[in-house]
């Protein structure tokens, strides 16, 4: 998100030239949220809801707000030698719920024991995948889960029977290394690729909400870049990115080319 973040802060500093400077640092979404909560910063960026603890902690406080400013998709992966081209959410829970642990319920007979990862538990991928996949139920203590989703990329590039979850910036970068997996909501419906029009229009299965938190009384430039990064032009700025934008309503226009 670094980037889209720093494209935001750019066009913001050139609006708002009297403002308070706005620094950014990277890290995960539990980090994040720990420090907005614990009064060390004036946002964070949020890439998953929010887990129990988190509202506790920040009701004690004087609370926070959560303004979604975009809409991102979750990749599913695997090496390229897989003959697995699709896979329902329903199969990706009970995956990494452990319930399935080998090729063979999913349609490769030959595929053995499979080999399932995530991201650290520090990133909002590890978060996300508890919430939607898992219904905030443990994880399997056979899930792979290293620190950063670079090393589950690089995995999966190297291990015929492995299966991975991924932000789709971090899957689009890896190219052929990997292959995407097309998505079904459930069992028996239709399998949906993950591509720029069905992030757009919101069909890809695996969505999650970015947003922007900040306590209940945010500081006046927090309360700008919200409104600015919520608005048209900041919202031009997150479809520029990749990103689907959450506040404004998007048309798509096809050539008579493309629509042949």
């Amino acid at each position: 998100m670094a980037p889209l973040l720093r494209a935001e802060i750019l066009d913001f500093r050139d609006r708002y030239p009297d403002a308070d400077s706005i620094q950014l640092t990277a890290n995960g979404s539990a980090e994040g949220m720990e420090q907005l909560v614990n009064g060390e910063v004036s946002m964070s960026l949020l890439l998953r809801d929010l887990t129990d603890p988190e509202a506790e902690a920040a009701m004690k406080r004087d609370g926070l707000q959560a303004f979604p400013i975009a809409w991102d998709a979750v990749a599913v992966i695997v090496n390229p030698a897989s003959p697995i081209e699709q896979i329902s959410k329903t199969e990706l829970g009970s995956i990494y719920a452990g319930h399935i642990t080998a090729w063979a319920p999913l349609g490769w007979k030959a595929g053995g024991d499979l080999i399932a990862l995530t991201s650290g538990p520090r990133l909002g991928i590890y978060g996300y995948i508890g919430q939607t996949l898992l219904n905030d139920r443990p994880y399997a203590s056979t899930i792979y889960a290293p620190p950063s989703e670079e090393e589950v990329v690089e995995v999966v590039a190297t291990r015929r029977n492995a299966i991975a979850c991924v932000s789709r910036p971090v899957a689009e970068a890896a190219g052929a290394k990997v292959k995407l997996l097309r998505v079904s909501q459930a069992l028996g419906l239709p399998y949906v690729a993950l591509d720029r029009e069905t992030l757009l229009t919101k069909r890809y299965p695996l969505l999650r909400a970015i947003s922007i938190a900040t306590p209940a009384q945010p500081a006046e430039t927090a309360g700008d870049f919200v409104n600015f990064v919520s608005g048209i032009d900041g919202q031009q700025i997150v479809a520029r990115h990749g990103y689907a934008p959450a506040t404004v309503p998007i048309r798509i226009v096809r050539t008579a080319e493309e629509a042949q």
